[in-house]
């Protein structure tokens, strides 16, 4: 997460303290969302969450349907 304040402090463009408090938002609701529902966005290789509408990557997915996949097969083997 990025400290708006101190970037404040330190004078940064309005224009960056903005874009990184969107990405503290973003990052808020991804990391509190209980599942994910994740929907094409308006530009390719974006992705939308159904559920707490964060927004991420194509880099992100690939993890995040890794991360789905190891975790039924490892359920299934219990």
């Amino acid at each position: 997460m990025f400290d708006i304040e101190k970037m404040k402090a330190k004078g940064m463009d309005p224009r960056m303290i903005e874009i990184c408090k969107q990405i503290n938002e973003n990052s808020a609701k991804r990391d509190s969302c209980p599942h994910h529902d994740f929907e094409k966005g308006s530009r390719p290789g974006d992705y939308i969450c159904k559920n707490c509408g964060c927004k991420v990557g194509p880099d992100f997915m690939v993890g995040y349907r890794q991360g789905l996949k190891h975790g039924k097969e490892g359920a299934d083997n219990e």
